[in-house]
């Protein structure tokens, strides 16, 4: 699914490109799909039936979708769910401005989501029965508007973080089933994404805005009181540095995940005081380009986890 941003050139462009053709398939071999993966069918069906409604109910109330679309620094936070629907309603009914039409209502929509695999959310590491993510190696989201303009948009990974209703964050009106999955997190086009990250050498980003930590009645800064990581570049470099808080004097376990799940690497890093530290998490493992979750836990405190983008 494309931001209707970066979907209007392409309008121009695929109306007179012949070759251009939607996909009116669902899931592989139309077979319905059980637990995790029929996050996904819903999904496709809500687009395949013109549905925002239907749409959203397949969708957790802190979704994010991740795209490319505005920049490296939008990719890593994203979008929530009120500005995708949006998006979503605009790509399904129509987008009119005064008396011009910007995009003409789809008539038909489809979607083809081929090779699933599913692995570890790196967030959620220790409750997979629960919190699963989804690595979809082929996907093509094609539809036709009412102007006869035929559009599709292939991708070779798109990649789904899914929740189990009985613990999701929901919206009022969605059912916490525990036989029900919801999509909480949608990142978009990853091959694009990838190959724009290995075009990058040198320096890798730009440091991240300063986030003001507490201060003590002294005025000086205050120990930190929960656990946090970030990132010290955006996009990072392979040795991924990262500045964790860390409120105790226990040894700080920190874990590399990759984007489909697999953990590449893990740390145990001896911490002499409570405070705030810079720690190399990729230290001892070869860090592709790409996109990597850095966990961080320490004594019993719950863990924290955050996105990283990193380039060459």
């Amino acid at each position: 699914m494309r931001s209707i941003r970066r979907l209007l050139p392409l309008l121009v462009v695929v109306a007179s490109a012949a070759s251009a053709r939607p996909s009116t398939s669902v899931l592989p071999v139309n077979q319905p799909l059980i637990g995790p993966q029929a996050a996904l069918e819903r999904l496709a069906d809500g687009y395949r039936d013109l549905s925002p409604d239907s749409i959203a109910a397949s969708l957790t109330a802190d979704y994010r979708f991740h795209s490319l679309m505005d920049s490296l620094t939008g990719f890593t936070f994203g979008s929530g769910r009120d500005e995708e629907l949006n998006v979503i309603r605009g790509l399904l009914h129509g987008v009119v401005h005064g008396a011009d039409t910007l995009m003409a209502p789809a008539d038909s929509v489809g979607m083809i989501l081929d090779g699933i695999g599913e692995g570890v959310d790196p967030e959620h590491p220790d409750s997979t029965q629960h919190y699963r993510v989804l690595s979809v190696r082929r996907m093509e989201f094609g539809w036709r508007t009412t102007r006869g303009i035929r559009i599709s948009t292939p991708s070779n990974l798109e990649v789904f973080h899914v929740v189990r209703g009985d613990v999701a964050q929901l919206p009022p009106g969605q059912p916490a089933d525990s036989t029900r999955w919801y999509i909480r997190r949608w990142l978009e086009n990853l091959t694009v994404l990838n190959a724009e990250l290995r075009q990058r050498s040198g320096d890798c980003g730009d440091p991240p805005a300063p986030v003001p930590g507490p201060r003590s009645a002294a005025g000086t800064p205050a120990l930190p009181t929960v656990l946090a990581v970030r990132a010290l570049a955006n996009p990072a470099c392979a040795k991924l540095e990262v500045t964790c808080d860390l409120p105790g004097r226990e040894p700080a376990r920190v874990e590399v995940y990759d984007v489909s799940g697999r953990r590449v690497n893990q740390r145990e890093v001896a911490v002499a005081a409570a405070g705030t530290v810079t720690i190399e998490a990729g230290h001892g493992a070869n860090i592709y380009p790409g996109v990597y979750w850095v966990r961080v836990g320490q004594g019993v405190r719950p863990p924290a986890t955050r996105m990283v983008v990193v380039a060459n």
